[in-house]
């Protein structure tokens, strides 16, 4: 099997050391992504529109537009947001979301309350 596995050195760096996104035929396996500096101090809403940026642009780089994300798992350290942050993911997918499963968990790097990853199609 062909496959590709690329580092970002812009983004995660200390608390990403991984690949950020690999390759494998015509999937592509977008690492997760958290929100920015500036949103992790901000609500629920504010972090998943972040996160959901930031895996826009790691999917851009690998030339995977938005909308052939085909699957995300969103990772929330408090699952009583979950509504709140899937209005942000309802408004930054506009209609065409990518099936999706919520995970909770009891923490998240940098204090944040959402990572998500994402498998897209080239």
């Amino acid at each position: 099997m062909n496959s590709t596995v690329t580092r970002n050195e812009r983004d995660n760096v200390t608390t990403n050391p991984w690949a950020d996104r690999n390759r494998a035929l015509e999937l592509v396996f977008l690492d997760g992504q958290l929100p920015d500096e500036e949103a992790a101090t901000q609500g629920i809403r504010q972090q998943t529109r972040s996160a959901l940026e930031r895996v826009s642009n790691v999917a851009a780089e690998a030339g995977v537009d938005v909308h052939d994300l085909m699957r995300t798992t969103v990772y929330l350290t408090d699952v009583t947001q979950s509504a709140a942050a899937t209005r942000a993911y309802d408004d930054f997918f506009d209609g065409q979301r990518p099936s999706r499963t919520v995970v909770g968990v009891s923490g998240l790097p940098n204090d944040t309350a959402i990572q998500i990853e994402a498998i897209g199609v080239k």
